[in-house]
């Protein structure tokens, strides 16, 4: 018999979904169970593939990090970044500036990294 592990929250926390909009990144429970919890996060961009990297802050303190658990309101954490939305929406076509926009993330095991590929084919309602 396989050996299974069951998450009987995973249910209730629903899938990992990221929402980009005017202000900023907002993670579900999904997208936090996924990272972990961390304390603190790492937000990357990719710009050849129009691509969002977050992962759990290692501690370096030369490396620019954000407050992420503690935000932690109504099951959501928010991340303000207006400028970089702005930005994204511009480079990318998809106007996430007028109406919040949820994207289905990847999960890297390898390097613990929840990918945000910001195109149409991951929005979770496609337009």
């Amino acid at each position: 018999m396989n050996n299974f592990n069951f998450n009987f929250s995973f249910i209730k926390d629903g899938s990992p979904i990221v929402t980009l909009n005017s202000i900023g990144i907002a993670f579900n429970a999904g997208a936090r169970r996924v990272l972990k919890y961390p304390e603190e996060i790492m937000i990357g961009f990719d710009e050849d593939n129009n691509a969002i990297g977050v992962l759990a802050w290692d501690g370096d303190e030369s490396k620019n990090h954000y407050t992420f658990e503690s935000r932690q309101k109504d099951n959501w954490v928010r991340v303000s970044m207006r400028d970089f939305m702005k930005y994204l929406s511009m480079r990318t076509g998809i106007d996430f500036i007028e109406k919040a926009i949820q994207f289905l993330p990847e999960y890297d095991e390898g390097t613990a990294t929840l990918i945000i590929i910001v195109d149409k084919e991951h929005i979770k309602n496609k337009q």
